[in-house]
């Protein structure tokens, strides 16, 4: 890595997914250098199209499922889990109250039970739940099982290819095992899927920077602070552009800066 980027990267901080979305994890110390770990969204019953199943949930487990969900959405993980649990009690087949307890696990950095409620909430959906395939990828990486996490992400994928989260957990895989070239793959795709995936562009930055491209890195982030003007990271952000671009400005024979454009703002 050359000695510029190397400045740049001791500033880096860890990408986040800040999408409403997704249940975000406290930001993690500002020298590492992997994304943090969330995990992507679930098809909840409350939001979901009414189906047969749907209509035969008792209401008591929907709403101590519900009640579980809005603990989990204000922060509140440890509280949210036996709300889940209730759920499950009540109706034993009820796999979504398995994949909150996954994420709420995650968000208390419990990974090892957040596996096992992932692995429960796909035995009891029989593989027809993608997020809880990319909830169980996250714990698995989480572990450093990077090899096994890449083949619970891809399970997911095979049922929703074109998944924005799937993708962007499939890169965030492939970039904390350090297949580069892959990860930038899957983080575009995601961008594809969703062009207003913010945080995508934050983990193209890490992957650019990864690889002392500094250009790089300033048009990723120039991409992220236009879709997220008010996202929680922007400071460090901002903080890392600007040395970027003092960094470059000492060295005139770098290539120019282009900022990438989101999908959404490209001209036709």
């Amino acid at each position: 890595m050359g000695p510029t980027c190397g400045a740049v990267q001791r500033n880096w901080f860890r990408v986040t997914w800040s999408c409403a979305l997704f249940l975000a994890l406290s930001a993690l110390p500002s020298n590492a250098q992997s994304p943090s770990l969330e995990v992507p969204p679930s098809t909840t019953v409350e939001n979901s199209t009414i189906s047969v199943r749907a209509l035969q949930i008792p209401r008591k487990a929907q709403d101590a499922f519900r009640h579980g969900t809005e603990l989990l959405a204000a922060n509140q993980a440890a509280a949210s889990i036996p709300e889940f649990q209730r759920a499950l009690r009540i109706f034993p087949e009820f796999y979504e109250a398995r994949y909150k307890i996954g994420l709420a696990s995650v968000n208390l950095h419990r990974y090892q039970d957040a596996q096992a409620a992932f692995e429960a909430s796909i035995e009891l959906s029989k593989g027809r739940h993608p997020p809880s395939q990319f909830g169980l990828a996250v714990a698995l990486c989480a572990r450093k099982q990077y090899s096994e996490a890449e083949e619970a992400v891809r399970a997911g994928l095979d049922q929703v290819p074109a998944d924005a989260a799937g993708n962007f957990t499939l890169a965030w895989i492939l970039f904390s095992a350090g297949k580069l070239a892959e990860a930038e793959k899957s983080a575009r795709q995601a961008i594809l899927s969703n062009s207003n995936l913010a945080s995508a562009y934050l983990l193209l930055a890490q992957i650019h920077l990864r690889r002392s491209d500094l250009p790089a890195v300033v048009s990723a982030l120039d991409a992220y602070l236009r879709l997220d003007p008010a996202g929680p990271h922007n400071a460090q952000a901002q903080a890392l552009r600007t040395e970027a671009q003092q960094l470059l400005a000492k060295h005139p024979g770098t290539a120019p800066v282009v900022a990438e454009s989101p999908a959404k703002n490209r001209e036709p």
